[in-house]
This record gives structure tokens, C-alpha cells and sequence, in this order.
């Protein structure tokens, strides 16, 4: 009797997941946003981009004048070497040397103070988009929102990234 019990109990619970578990799938909806494209597609993005890309030439300006500087020292010198006695040959190498150490630390410095202007233009922006997909998700209904690298197959209809970069650029023109 007691199995019987036992069984029947088991049986009823199964019934009972299996339908709360059904009930739950049909809740359930889930959005994705290519935050690349928000960001490309964007006017914020596209403000920022920008500016960046003005930073990078100047950068590269910079560095491409140096290099110049370094290839005339050492066209001079392969000129001019046999004609130079050793100490005046090796003080031009040094000094060559020491310009294509000052032109590695530049450029990794420039590297570097990029990287940061990035992640300061981008901060806001990444705020944004958060926030309006936040805002998205509790006002339609959704589970999650996921980025969209993480999304092997979807419907057309759940893809969300045209509505944020709509929402984003309403949002900034306020």
C-alpha cells in the first residue's frame, strides 16, 4: 500500500512539473542587440568613433615623423659610414638606437592613451544602451536580452538592436 501511495505521490508530482515547467516556457521571451552595430549605427557611437579616429591620426602623425627622422639618420649613415672614424660611426648608431627606443615608447604610450580615450567615450554610451535595454526589457515583457555573439539561432522578430540605436539616438538629440 505504501508503494502504492508512494507511486502515486511520485506520479502527481511529475504531473505537476511538467505542467508549471510548460507554463513557465510560455512566458518566457528572450530579445538580443548587437552592441557593435548599436554602437557603429549610432549617432553617440558614431561622435565617438570620431573623435577617437582624430586621436589615432595624431598619434600616427606623430609617429610617422619619427620614423622618418630615424630612416634619414640611417641612409645618412649607410652614406656616410665608411667616410667616419668609429667613434663618430658608433656615436650616430647610439644615437639612431636611442631614437628607435624613444619611437617604441611612443608608440606604445600612444597605444596606450588610446585605449583610455576609448574606454572613457565608450563608457557613456555603453550607460545607455544599458539602460534603454533595461528599460526595453521591463516595459515588453522580456526574460532576458542577450548580446547577440551569444545567439546561435533567433527569429528575426526577437532581434532588438534597431530599436535601441533608435532609442539611443532619440535619446541623445534631448
Amino acid at each position: 500500500m505504501k508503494k502504492v501511495s508512494m507511486v502515486l505521490v511520485m506520479v502527481v508530482a511529475l504531473i505537476f512539473a511538467a505542467t508549471a515547467a510548460k507554463a513557465a516556457a510560455q512566458n518566457v521571451k528572450i530579445g538580443f542587440v548587437d552592441i557593435q552595430k548599436v554602437i557603429n549605427e549610432s549617432e553617440p557611437g558614431k561622435k565617438a568613433k570620431d573623435a577617437l579616429e582624430v586621436q589615432i591620426k595624431a598619434h600616427q602623425a606623430k609617429i610617422e615623423e619619427k620614423e622618418k627622422a630615424i630612416d634619414s639618420m640611417k641612409a645618412d649613415l649607410d652614406k656616410k659610414g665608411s667616410a667616419l672614424s668609429e667613434d663618430a660611426k658608433k656615436k650616430k648608431q647610439d644615437e639612431m638606437q636611442s631614437m628607435v627606443r624613444d619611437l617604441k615608447r611612443m608608440a606604445a604610450e600612444a597605444q596606450e592613451e588610446v585605449r583610455k580615450k576609448e574606454a572613457d567615450l565608450t563608457k557613456d554610451v555603453f550607460t545607455d544602451i544599458r539602460g534603454i535595454i533595461r528599460q526595453i526589457g521591463k516595459d515588453d515583457g522580456y526574460t532576458a536580452i542577450l548580446e547577440s555573439g551569444a545567439v546561435l539561432y533567433s527569429m528575426e522578430n526577437v532581434d532588438l538592436t534597431d530599436t535601441i540605436v533608435k532609442k539611443l539616438n532619440s535619446l541623445k538629440k534631448k
